[in-house]
Formats: C-alpha cells, structure tokens, sequence
C-alpha cells in the first residue's frame, strides 16, 4: 500500500473490499484526510467529520489525492474592506480610498491607516496628513499594510522612516469545509452567544496577556449584530470568542482559550459555534487573522481547511 506516515493530513483515497460481500466481492470507496495510519489500520475523515477506519486487510488500493484546485477568493482590497468593517474604529476619516481609523489605542486595527487603494493626493503630502492626523489623537502614525496590495505604499513608508512589525496572515474558508473538518463534540457542551459581552466574558478576553483598557467594549461592539460566544463547565468560562457577520462573510475574533483548558478542543468547538450561527446568518465564508508567528494557532486553522489569502504587517513611524 502506498500509504505511509509522510501522507498523514493529506486528502486520499481508499478503495476497500466490503466484508460478507457474498460469491462477487462488492467494494467501496473512502475519500477524507488520513489522520491515523498504523500496521493494521488506517483512519480517514471524511469530509462531513466522520472518522472510518479501514483494516489493511481489506483495502485494494490507496492513494493520495492531488490537492483542489484554488477557489475564487475576493481579491485583496475587497476582503480588506470586509474585514474594516467587522473591527470599525469609534473614530474614522476617508483620505481618498485609505481609512484613517482611532480608537484611543485600543487594537491596531482599530488605531491604523488602512491604505486600500489610492489616496486623495500625492503621497508625500498624504503621509504627511497622517502623521499629523495621529499626533492631533495622541496617538503614534501607525498603517495596517496589507501586501502585496499596497507594496507601493509600504515602500514608501520604508523609506520615510516607518519600522515594520507584526506580520500577520489574513486567512479564509468556507463556512461549510469547516463544518466538515470540526464534528461536534459532546462533552464540551453547547456554546453560548449573546449579543453583548457579559463581565465573564469581558474578563476572559485577556487582550495581549493584559485586561481590556477603558473603551474597548465600544469598539467590540461597534458592529452590526455582533456576537459573543463562549463554553463553560461548572468551574467557570473555557474559552471565548467574538463574531460578526457582514456582506456573508462570517469575522472570528478575539478567540481565548483559558489555561486550564488547553488542549481539550474548546477553540474548535468555539469556531463551530460561531460558524453555525454564522451561517444561519446567511454567512458562506470565514475570515480571521493570527499573528505571523503564532504556530500553534496556525496549525489549528489548517486542520480546519483554513488557507492564507494574504499578509500584513504594521508600520509607524519611529520618532
């Protein structure tokens, strides 16, 4: 059999001899992602989350599948507005197709230029209206850089002396390949959804490792139809998480799992909530966006059929 531990997380097929198939051996096919492979069986889930397991005695043939074809994504500049509009800062100001945003510092997002497309002037003199327009909020010149569209604009910044930091993957999928990829799971719970943020909830939502600053519940909930989910035990909150739907495009965000619960698949099961309210909603896809370096946060997305759309990173300007 072809198979072997370098296909494990793979899409493959099985082709296997049904037993008690009489005189006329019947087969079956098994399509899913290999997740177990060992001497004497091996496990798929298919695409629903049902886990099969195959005894090597019975499989005919098994092959890797060649991966799917990309899917038509919105393109940068309209993903990026989509999501603008799922974190909206308390204060904003158009300069042409960039979006100036403040939000007394509470989140980048919410605290940043977000340059989609061409400013209302030349681009020094545009630099400078951000930079002033900043220092006018007390607030350092920051830009939300989203790449390669604004490359144009990044390089400027580069050479005016703007510091990058923060790259960050803007990732995406469909509400329904998630589903497939995340089964429910029963003893954890159901998960809960208000819509406004419950003191619990507000004390999960550990921003940056700190308590939230004074203003960040009007941003959290500076959106149309928000909500706030979270899963608890008897003990108190497991985990946390904000969503919010706009132009069918399901937005998951502030998703926090408690210490103690590490490792137990309350941040699967709190993306399966918030992605069947969501699609109850009228949302088909999901957007969310994990730090450049955060590996386990990123492991967790591609399990659940989550690919990077495109990248961003922060700049200001260092004085």
């Amino acid at each position: 059999m072809p198979l072997r531990a370098a296909d494990l997380g793979r899409r493959v097929v099985v082709r296997r001899r049904l037993p008690d198939s009489g005189p006329r051996p019947r087969y079956a096919d098994v399509l899913g992602e290999l997740v177990e492979l060992d001497d004497d069986t091996l496990t798929v889930r298919r695409r629903d989350g049902e886990l099969v397991t195959v005894a090597r005695a019975e499989i005919v043939a098994a092959k890797p599948v060649p991966p799917q074809a990309r899917r038509r994504w919105p393109d940068d500049r309209r993903l990026g507005e989509v999501a603008a509009l799922g974190w909206q800062a308390l204060e904003s100001e158009r300069l042409g197709d960039w979006l100036l945003r403040a939000s007394h510092g509470f989140t980048g997002r919410a605290n940043s230029l977000l340059p989609l497309g061409e400013p209302d002037r030349p681009l020094p003199a545009a630099l400078d209206f951000v930079t002033r327009w900043y220092a006018e909020r007390g607030l350092p010149p920051l830009a939300q850089v989203p790449l390669p569209l604004a490359a144009e604009v990044d390089a400027a910044l580069a050479a005016a002396g703007w510091r990058a930091f923060n790259p960050t993957d803007v990732l995406v999928a469909t509400i329904d390949d998630m589903l497939a990829a995340c089964p429910e799971q029963p003893a954890l719970g159901p998960v809960h959804h208000e819509h406004e943020p419950s003191a619990a909830w507000l004390a999960s939502y550990q921003y940056r490792g700190r308590p939230l600053p004074d203003g960040a519940v009007r941003v959290l909930t500076n959106v149309a139809d928000p909500t706030f989910a979270d899963l608890a035990d008897e003990e108190g909150l497991l985990g946390v998480a904000r969503g919010c739907v706009d132009e069918g495009w399901l937005g998951v965000t502030a998703l926090t799992v408690a210490e103690r619960a590490r490792r137990r698949g309350v941040a699967r099961q709190l993306m399966r909530g918030l992605a069947l309210g969501g699609r109850s909603r009228g949302a088909g896809h999901i957007y969310l966006q994990v730090a450049g370096d955060n590996a386990a946060a990123l492991g967790l997305y591609a399990g659940l059929g989550f690919i990077t759309h495109h990248r961003y990173h922060y700049r200001t300007l260092a004085r």
